[in-house]
């Protein structure tokens, strides 16, 4: 077996200086640069700017959702990380739980004013801020030919348009949904059975930990996989009684405890260890990667969807220890 978790975890990172570039020829500078020029010019509050700027409208829906507007409207100061439309890839559903929705946008949210210069200065004293929810945020300068000097990154995010000035505080947009595994697959319609019995079988806490290795990488079965494996009487639901007694070994059968992009994954078949305690075996045909190719033949059909402890796949097949 080769060891994944040096190699593995520098995948999808080519691009994200054109994706910089990008952000700021749209709506985020667009409604920066407006005419200043009046007399008495004045400065959005974060409500504010979150509502006007096209690229944030997912960020917008969900602050709706979660009944913080009038918090980021009135309220303050604040620095906020906003994530543009592109980091809430797939798409959540902000309504299927309106407190972790609510805990999720508070995790971008931190009391006072930290600008770009306050950050790097954190990053390079490797010292963190607390969000109104969840873990803290930690922040890294990134120093790679493939992502270019001195990047600033919060958490697995890269800070694309920092210091967005705003009446009651400041605005960095970000690249990244800054959420957990447990918190992502909560909110994200296809991955809400998984999330259910994830919380069920008490491994919520593991889930969201960032393990041994830098984080972790979960296959996470679809709705639809789930159902056909474990809905025996075909309601639509898996109800307790259909849930197996080694319901926890299998979910942790799908957990890695080291980090892995699609790209990453070798074109040999590879085993790799899972927290369950056996091995998966991965392989990659061009943009296609398999999970034990010899069993289940689980194929990642949502890949990469990057969070604050790793990375989820989204496979088609449940898999089994």
């Amino acid at each position: 077996m080769i060891d994944l978790a040096t190699s593995l975890r520098r995948w999808g990172r080519l691009g994200l200086g054109l994706f910089t570039l990008a952000l700021v020829t749209t709506g985020c500078d667009a409604f920066i640069d407006q005419d200043q020029s009046d007399s008495a010019p004045s400065s959005p509050t974060i409500a504010g700017y979150v509502q006007e700027v096209p690229a944030l409208s997912a960020l917008e829906g969900a602050v709706a959702e979660a009944d913080l507007v009038e918090t980021l409207d009135t309220g303050g100061p604040f620095t906020v990380f906003a994530p543009t439309n592109d980091a809430f890839s797939p798409a959540i559903d902000p309504s299927l739980n309106r407190q972790v929705t609510g805990e999720v946008i508070q995790h971008h949210v931190v009391d006072g004013v930290s600008e770009e210069d306050t950050l790097r200065t954190l990053a390079n004293n490797e010292n963190t801020l607390s969000p109104q929810a969840r873990e803290n945020l930690s922040f890294q300068i990134v120093d790679e030919d493939d992502q270019g000097a001195d990047t600033l990154k919060v958490n697995r995010a890269i800070v694309a348009n920092p210091d967005a000035g705003a009446e009651n505080g400041v605005v960095h947009v970000v690249d990244r949904l800054l959420a957990d595994a447990v918190d992502r697959a909560t909110l994200t319609p296809r991955f809400t059975i998984f999330a259910r019995l994830v919380k069920e079988a008490g491994l919520a806490n593991a889930l969201r930990d960032p393990g041994a290795d830098e984080g972790r990488t979960i296959f996470a079965p679809t709705n639809e996989a789930l159902l056909e494996e474990f809905d025996d009487n075909g309601s639509g639901e898996i109800e307790v009684a259909e849930i197996p007694s080694g319901a926890a070994d299998v979910l942790q059968y799908h957990v890695l405890d080291s980090v892995f992009l699609a790209a990453d994954v070798p074109t040999s078949e590879t085993p790799v260890p899972t927290l369950e305690g056996s091995d998966v075996t991965v392989v990659r045909s061009g943009d296609d990667v398999t999970v034990n190719p010899n069993g289940e033949g689980a194929s990642v059909t949502t890949p990469n969807v990057e969070v604050d402890n790793g990375v989820i796949h989204g496979i088609d097949t449940v898999l089994t220890p």
